[in-house]
Order: C-alpha cells, then sequence, then structure tokens
C-alpha cells in the first residue's frame, strides 16, 4: 500500500517563477531606465580641451545574480551643454558624407572611436583612453566579492548584458571585468540600434613579443583581424605618442636659491623655513606625438625607425608630484596641535611645586617645635643633601646649553635698547589688522618664533618649556628693575591682541606706573607729615567729638558738623589742579573750573573684564544687587570726585558733572534748588561774574542717584594722595602667576595665533601668482582670522589643514618657476615660460607650443640633455655611453641621442571598412597598444554588420 503511494507522487516544476537570471536581467533594465541612458541626443563632437578640462562623473548601483554582488557603474563626461539642458548644435559646414554617417550610426561610441581629439587623453577612465569613448557602463565585482575567472561566467554576463541593452534601446558600450582586479582586463559590447555591433576585446601580457615591439608588426596584426573583403583596402591612420621621464634634477637645486647662492630670506617676522624638505616635483614627462598620419609616412619596424621626438609635430609636458611630501611648516604646526590637545601636560611641574621632603618638612613643622634641637652635624648634612637634590633636579631641566640659552635671551630680551624694527610690508598691516595676534616686530610675536625654534631643534616640549621659564625670570628681574620690555607698545593692553600679547602689555604698563611713581616721589621729596597721615587709606583713627564754648560740636582737628555735612574750619587750598577748563567757571563762588590731575582707568585684559563681568552677573538681580553692582563700578567716579574737589575748593555736585558728564547738564533751564551746596569761598579767586544758569538732569536728580550718594561720602584728596585704583605690584604677581602656570597644552594655544600669523607671513602672494595659488591664500586667510577669534583647537585644525595645501602649492609653484626659466630668453619668450607655468598648475597635461623649437621645448630639452652628461640614462641612438663629469651642452639643433629610451610607446590604428562581407555597411575599427617595460597591452574594437552578414 505504502508502494504505491510513493510511485504516485511525482515532482512539478512551474517554470513560471522569476529566475534569478530573469531578476538580474529586470535590475539592470530598471538601472538603466533610472540613468536615462536610453534617452537619445545629438551627438557633438569633442575638443581636446573638452576633453582634458571636462567634468568626468560616475554613478553606481549594486546589484545581486544570485548570491553573487556587483557594482554597476556608469561613467560618463559631462559638458556645459548637458548642465544647463540646452543642446548642442552642430557645426556648420558639415558635409553630406559626415551627415549620412550620422544617420546610420547611432551610437556615440562609433563616432568617438574615429574621433582624433580623443587620442591620448590626460585625465580620463583607462577605458576611455583605449576606446576612445565617453559614456559606458562597467559591471565589475562588489569589493570584497570574488573576481570573474571563467570564461562562462564572463559570457553570461555578457549576453544578460546584451538583452537588458537591447530591451531598453540603449546604445551605451557595456563591458565585464574580468580576472584579477589589477589586471584592469574588459570584455565589452555595444549594439548601435542599426543592425551593427562591437566587440571590444583585450590582451594583457607581462612581456612585449618580439615580433608586436614595433609599429610594423601591430599594422599586420590589426589587418589580419579585419580581413578586409574588399580590395584595395581602406587606408590605416596611425597616432602615435612616445613617453619619455626625466628624474634627475641636479642642475635645479632644493631648496630655490638665489643669485648669490643663498636661500631667498623670508619677510619680516615670518615663518623662517617653509616648504618641502625635498622637490615636490619627482618626475617629468614629455609626451612626443606624432597625431593621425597615414601608415606610409611613418617607419618603423625591427631595424630602423624615424620617430625622432626632436621632429614630433606635438609635445605635451606633464609633472609626477609628491602628493604627501614632508613639510617643514605643516608637519611642525600638526605637532604643536597634538601638544595643544594635552598630550605633554603629563610632564609639566608647576614653579611652586615642591619635592616631597620639603612637604613632609612643612607639614611637620609643629612637631618640630617639641624636638630636641637638632645638632651641627645634622643640620649640615640635611642642607647638603637638600642642596644637592635641588641642584640634581635643575641640572636635569637644563634642556638647552647654557650658552645658547643666553644668546636666544639676549636676541629677544637686550639689555640695551633694541634697534626700531622695521616697517612691515603692506601684507603684514593687512594681517595686523584683521588677525587677533599682534605685530611681527613685537615682543610677543619674537619668542614665539623663539619657543617654537626651541620646541623644534632643542628637545620638544621639555626645551620650550625650559626657555619659558627662562623668559619668565627676565620678565621678573625687568620688573624689579623698572626696565621696561623691548618691543612692546606703551599703553593700555589692546584688546584686538593676543591675550598672550595683552598680559605682556599689561606687564609692560605695570612697569610704566612703578617708574612713573618713583621718580615722581624722588622729585617730590619727603611728604609732611600731615599729608602722609591724610594719605594712609588702610588704617584710620576715630576723631573724639568735643564741645566748643558755644556748644557747636568740634572734631580733633577744629572741623565743625553742621547738617551732617563735614567742614574744614581750616581754609583749603587747592591741589592737583591741571589746567583751566576753557571759561567755565564754579557756579557758587564764581571761581575759574579746573580740570583736576586723576588716577589714570585701570589697565585690564580681556580675561579680566571677563571675570570681572562674570563677577557682576552672579551678584543676581534685585534692588540690593543692582546698588552693590554700583557700589563696585564707581571706584574711578569717587577717585575723580575727590581730585575734583581737591583741584576745585567751593564745588558742589552740579559742577562735577559740568566737567565729568556734559550731558547731565541742561543750560539754560530754572535753577530751583536754592540750598547751601557743600562749598566755600575761594578767596581771591571769587569775582562779580555771572552764574551761569542751568540745572542737572532729570536721571541726576532722581532720589537715590550713585553720583549724589558718592558726592556725599567724599573727600577733598588729590589723586597723588588717593588710594592707588591700579595695584601695579598686585597685577603684576598675578600676570607673572598666570605666565608660569600655563601648562603645555594652554602655552602653545595661546602661541598659535602668533605661529598662524608668521606662516601666513610667509605666504606673501602677490598679483603675479597663479590665480588658483591666490584663491588658496584668501581661503586660508579667512580660515585663520576666524581661528585667531574663536581661539578653539578644532578651528586651528582646520586652518592647519589648509595651511599644508598652501605651503605644497607654494613649494610647487617655486619649483616649477625655477625650472621653467632661462636667462638667455627675450621678453616674449620669458612671458610664454610664465603662462605655461599657470598652466601647468591647473593641469594634468600641458601642451607645448612650438613642440622642440618652442621656448618651453628647449628648456626641455636643456634639461635632458644636462641628464645625459650626468649619466643618468642611455641616450636614445645606438647606445653609446655618455662622457661623466661634463657640463650640459645646449646643441644648436636637437638631437634624438639627448633624450633616453622611452618608458612607454603607444600607438592607436584605425580605419573603416565593411564587415564582415563586402555588400556590408562600413563600419568603424580602432586598436590601441601600449608597450613598456612591465606591460603590453592591446585593445581593440571591431565592429561588424549584425543585418547585411
Amino acid at each position: 500500500m505504502e508502494d504505491s503511494e510513493e510511485q504516485e507522487i511525482f515532482e512539478i516544476i512551474d517554470f513560471t517563477t522569476v529566475s534569478g537570471w530573469e531578476r538580474f536581467v529586470a535590475r539592470v533594465e530598471e538601472i538603466i531606465h533610472d540613468w536615462k541612458c536610453n534617452e537619445t541626443r545629438p551627438y557633438h563632437p569633442l575638443t581636446k580641451d573638452e576633453v582634458i578640462d571636462g567634468n568626468w562623473q560616475e554613478v553606481s548601483e549594486e546589484i545581486s545574480f544570485g548570491d553573487v554582488r556587483f557594482l554597476l557603474t556608469r561613467h560618463f563626461l559631462r559638458h556645459a551643454a548637458n548642465d544647463n539642458g540646452d543642446e548642442r548644435r552642430e557645426e556648420d559646414g558639415d558635409d553630406d558624407q559626415q551627415q549620412q554617417q550620422r544617420k546610420s550610426l547611432v551610437s556615440f561610441a562609433h563616432l568617438d572611436m574615429m574621433n582624433k581629439e580623443m587620442d591620448f587623453p590626460a585625465r580620463a577612465h583607462c577605458l576611455t583612453r583605449w576606446f576612445g569613448i565617453r559614456d559606458f557602463v562597467v559591471l565589475s565585482p562588489a569589493p570584497n566579492a570574488e573576481a570573474i575567472i571563467g570564461e562562462s561566467r564572463m559570457k553570461i554576463l555578457l549576453s544578460s548584458f546584451i538583452i537588458a541593452l537591447h530591451n531598453t534601446q540603449c546604445r551605451l558600450p557595456a563591458f565585464v571585468q574580468v580576472v584579477q582586479h589589477w589586471r584592469r582586463l574588459y570584455a565589452g559590447v555595444c549594439d548601435s540600434g542599426a543592425g551593427m555591433r562591437t566587440h571590444f576585446e583585450m590582451v594583457h601580457l607581462k612581456n612585449t613579443p618580439r615580433q608586436l615591439n614595433h609599429l610594423a608588426g601591430l599594422i599586420e596584426v590589426f589587418k589580419t583581424k579585419l580581413m578586409v573583403p574588399i580590395s584595395p583596402a581602406p587606408p590605416i591612420l596611425v597616432s602615435v605618442r612616445f613617453t619619455y621621464v626625466l628624474r634627475d634634477w641636479a642642475m635645479h637645486e632644493w631648496p630655490i636659491e638665489d643669485e648669490k647662492g643663498s636661500a631667498t630670506p623670508p619677510p619680516e617676522g615670518a615663518w623662517p623655513c617653509v616648504g618641502t624638505v625635498c622637490d615636490p616635483i619627482f618626475e617629468l614627462h614629455l609626451a612626443a606625438t606624432w597625431p593621425n598620419l597615414a601608415e606610409e609616412m611613418i617607419v618603423d619596424n625591427e631595424t630602423y625607425s624615424d620617430l625622432d621626438p626632436t621632429q614630433a609635430p606635438s609635445w605635451s609636458v606633464r609633472v609626477k608630484i609628491d602628493e604627501e611630501p614632508q613639510l617643514l611648516l605643516g608637519d611642525l604646526l600638526k605637532e604643536l596641535l597634538v601638544v595643544a590637545a594635552g598630550k605633554s601636560d603629563a610632564m609639566f611641574v608647576p614653579p611652586e611645586g615642591r619635592d616631597e621632603g620639603e612637604g613632609r618638612d612643612i607639614q611637620s613643622a609643629l612637631q618640630r617645635l617639641t624636638e630636641p634641637v637638632p645638632s651641627i652635624s645634622t643640620l649640615t648634612s640635611s642642607v647638603v643633601s637638600r642642596a644637592r637634590r635641588k641642584l640634581t633636579r635643575e641640572s636635569n631641566n637644563n634642556v638647552i646649553p647654557e650658552l645658547l640659552l643666553n644668546a636666544m635671551l639676549e636676541d629677544l630680551l637686550p639689555d640695551v635698547d633694541p634697534p626700531p624694527a622695521p616697517e612691515p610690508p603692506d601684507e603684514s598691516g593687512r594681517l595686523h589688522d584683521q588677525l587677533k595676534s599682534c605685530s611681527v616686530s613685537s615682543l610677543t610675536h619674537r619668542a614665539a618664533l623663539l619657543l617654537c625654534e626651541a620646541y623644534q631643534q632643542h628637545g620638544g616640549v621639555r626645551g620650550m618649556l625650559h626657555l619659558w621659564q627662562e623668559i619668565i625670570l627676565e620678565l621678573r628681574y625687568r620688573w624689579d628693575n623698572n626696565i621696561l620690555l623691548p618691543w612692546t607698545e606703551h599703553g593700555h593692553p589692546d584688546l584686538g591682541a593676543s591675550l598672550l600679547h595683552q598680559k605682556l602689555q599689561l606687564l609692560n604698563c605695570c612697569i610704566e606706573r612703578k617708574r612713573a611713581r618713583e621718580n615722581e616721589a624722588l622729585v617730590q621729596g619727603p611728604v609732611e607729615e600731615e599729608e602722609a597721615s591724610a594719605s594712609e587709606d588702610e588704617f584710620f583713627e576715630c576723631e573724639e567729638t568735643v564741645s566748643d564754648e558755644d556748644g557747636s560740636p568740634l572734631t580733633r582737628k577744629g572741623s565743625v558738623r553742621r547738617n551732617d555735612v563735614f567742614r574744614d574750619s581750616k581754609p583749603q587750598h587747592p591741589d592737583g589742579r591741571l589746567k583751566r577748563l576753557g571759561d567755565m567757571r564754579l557756579l557758587d563762588t564764581g571761581a575759574p573750573l579746573y580740570v583736576p590731575i586723576t588716577q589714570e582707568p585701570a589697565p585690564m585684559t580681556e580675561d579680566m573684564l571677563a571675570e570681572h563681568e562674570q563677577s557682576l552677573v552672579e551678584l543676581g538681580h534685585g534692588e540690593e544687587a543692582a546698588k552693590l553692582r554700583a557700589q563696585m563700578q564707581s571706584a574711578s567716579l569717587l577717585s575723580d570726585m575727590e581730585a575734583f574737589k581737591a583741584a576745585n575748593p567751593g564745588c558742589k555736585l552740579d559742577d562735577f558733572v559740568r566737567w565729568h558728564s556734559p550731558r547731565d547738564w541742561n543750560e539754560g533751564d530754572t535753577h530751583s534748588d536754592d540750598e547751601d551746596d557743600d562749598g566755600g569761598n575761594a578767596g581771591d579767586e571769587q569775582t562779580d561774574q555771572p552764574k551761569p544758569r542751568g540745572r542737572l538732569s532729570k536721571r541726576m536728580r532722581l532720589p537715590g542717584n550713585i553720583w549724589a550718594e558718592c558726592w556725599q561720602s567724599t573727600k577733598s584728596v588729590a589723586a597723588r594722595k588717593q588710594r592707588r585704583l591700579f595695584d601695579d605690584t598686585k597685577e603684576t604677581e598675578k600676570t607673572l602667576q598666570w605666565l608660569s602656570s600655563l601648562r603645555p597644552s594652554q602655552l602653545v594655544l595661546n602661541l598659535l595665533p602668533c605661529l598662524v600669523h608668521a606662516a601666513m607671513q610667509a605666504f606673501q602672494v602677490s598679483e603675479k601668482c597663479h590665480p588658483s595659488l591666490s584663491l588658496l591664500y584668501e581661503q586660508t586667510f579667512q580660515r585663520t582670522v576666524r581661528a585667531t577669534r574663536m581661539q578653539e583647537l578644532r578651528h586651528y585644525e582646520e586652518l592647519v589643514q589648509k595651511l599644508c595645501q598652501l605651503e605644497m602649492m607654494v613649494s610647487r609653484f617655486q619649483s616649477l618657476k625655477a625650472k621653467f626659466s632661462s636667462e638667455v630668453a627675450r621678453d616674449d619668450e620669458k612671458e610664454e615660460l610664465a603662462r605655461f607655468v599657470d598652466c601647468i598648475m591647473e593641469k594634468p597635461e600641458v601642451k607645448v607650443i612650438g613642440a622642440a623649437k618652442g621656448p618651453v621645448g628647449r628648456v626641455v630639452h636643456r634639461m635632458f640633455a644636462a641628464a645625459r652628461t650626468r649619466g643618468r640614462f642611455t641616450p636614445a641612438g645606438n647606445g653609446g655611453e655618455s662622457a661623466l663629469g661634463e657640463e650640459a651642452p645646449t646643441p644648436a639643433t636637437p638631437t634624438s641621442s639627448d633624450f633616453p629610451p622611452p618608458e612607454g610607446r603607444e600607438f592607436i590604428l584605425r580605419t573603416e571598412c565593411p564587415r564582415p562581407a563586402p555588400y556590408s555597411q562600413v563600419s568603424p575599427h580602432r586598436m590601441y597598444c601600449v608597450l613598456t617595460r612591465e606591460e603590453f597591452r592591446l585593445s581593440a574594437a571591431f565592429s561588424e554588420d549584425t543585418a547585411f552578414h
């Protein structure tokens, strides 16, 4: 029973189920529709400039065939007409044959194959160079996928491509990459849609066959493959290119030197060494081309060749550059950015740090009081051991030799007055105005470059910290001895400069205040005992109150208290007058109004201002906070009021406002206040002049006004007797403490504004430089402005990347300019050489005008001749040896013996003929061959008529 049931079971195959192959073809068709590869467009023959300067693009999609993943990529050249959506108009004068050809050949690939402007493109996909096509699709294995090794797999994929192209009516060439990726082998097909199909085939060998080592053998292979069915055979057009490589730059020293044999000095305040360590130009490739010649015009066989590079009708030059050179400036800035990120802070020891022994001594200070008195031997051994330990620590910290350190400090902070710094150039002024840095001739700028030199040449971070601590000691010595800092501006700190420069300006301002105060004390002599006691603001004695005979309260000094206002019974004498304030007079006494000598406002750096602002914000809100905030901000106002009272006895608040804040005095308004203000007789200065009419502004007359309260609480004290608003001693100690406590990361971050300023100063770009170089300089300049103002590490990282690009570009420009120059050339030839350098800076390959007979061609030929005399290569002539040690001759007529054997030989053969039958339509055929020392590659595209075969 069970056997009969098993016999009735049979397998059913459903052929309506979609297979993996059908899914693959459908997916290819979908992608072709998405890319709009099946749309017809008018054909426009490309020019050489469009091929070089065109915008080559590619789009990719990942597809699967079963379990295997592939990458479908379209490579195409997009020109301006496609971007704007306008159709390119056909050129006038097209003959009837070309019009007929365009009607019969729909695919662009067949027309591009016969276009000589597509020969040897300077920058394009390898398939464009081999087959001369501008738009094609490539199917390649996905990354990390297995390569297509078997021939059957290749044919399945290629036939699937043909089906998808036919279903979508796509006329683009389709290629499948086979074998290993590094071999760059492709098999392709292109269907024109008009009964013509082109097969793309390739041969890749490691060694060149002997019979194919010349043009004659290649032409024979081309004819054999064609099997032309008609007679006579159509002509074959040949394009040949030989590439010669120059690697010897012995005649051009690097770095570039001037006429006197020394390196070009950098501008004032610029980075001393910029550029690449080695010559950024590796090789020079000279391509001698014979374009589109008939096969009968060229003889190149196993025994003889007339392909002389000096007789080639077309020359083109390209240079091979080092993409990642070693940079003098960029690499150093990258190292400093690592330090600024905090990688070296572990080795920093604060100046106030102590060793463990000293710490234990301080901790056990109280215990020592109860210990017995130590002996002399114990004290001596303790002192000697501590001194030895200190000397050992100091000797280990001395990374820079003493003689060199003294020379560096003498150059930075000389004992004598330094000579005036030269005026910086115009570009430096522009940098100084827009960068938050400092002047290139300032002490801060010089110190930054010197510290960078110590980092680079004397032990890295340890050397930089050693020099920095010595600079701080020298700054303290100058403060103690009242010696101004050289190359530092006088006056208040410039808030538009870097913070480090502001600190040095503040220190210099403190030294100026100290010198002025001490000089004034020497000139005035000792102050009277009464004034000295009055000027002392740290300690005040309470005045005992006694009664006069009539019962009026008196102080010990004879002051009378009336209406809660203190008045001196002793006549006041004016003190601290600077000058008269025009014709203005006091309101009550009519005496002339004098401008008092006041204390200068306290100089502050940007971090001090931020700290002061933060302290005001932390007070909070409310009436009490506002009053406290006003009192904190009125220290300078109180000082000015005291000085004004001392200079103008008998004055009142209205007089002070007229001088200090004229906008708060309304001239001509009726004055209704008849109260007895805080004034007095001016003695002989009182006159019968009419009193000015006016009154205080509304805000000054509000109850609880801070000005009125300050006026009531101030005394008559001249500025020289007041407490200093700016304690230069305290601020100096704070500044030196701030400088000495900087960690390596903080020190480098504060030095970076000066360092990038010096870097930009070194890259002085004049108007005669290349436009792309000037554009890159401007972009770097804008990033420099942002980095110095934001003062954040991430902005400096972006800036350093731009500086590296600029440094490489400038080095390339200088190298090319030095190589392509001639002292014996005429003015027009020099202009031609300059234009050539400008072109080769932005183009991958530049055509040499005049070939070997032009000014650029003569310079290039002189380079190869110089390399020949140094024995760097074997001449391409009869293989004779070159004479070593001779100078490079400049031949009057070029000879081929001056050139080495070509590094690469390229041949392009093309023709049009019916195939496979005599009555088939005429179709294009093309074969490309390249012969080098490492490989032999043959790429051929043969077409055939599929309708009439």
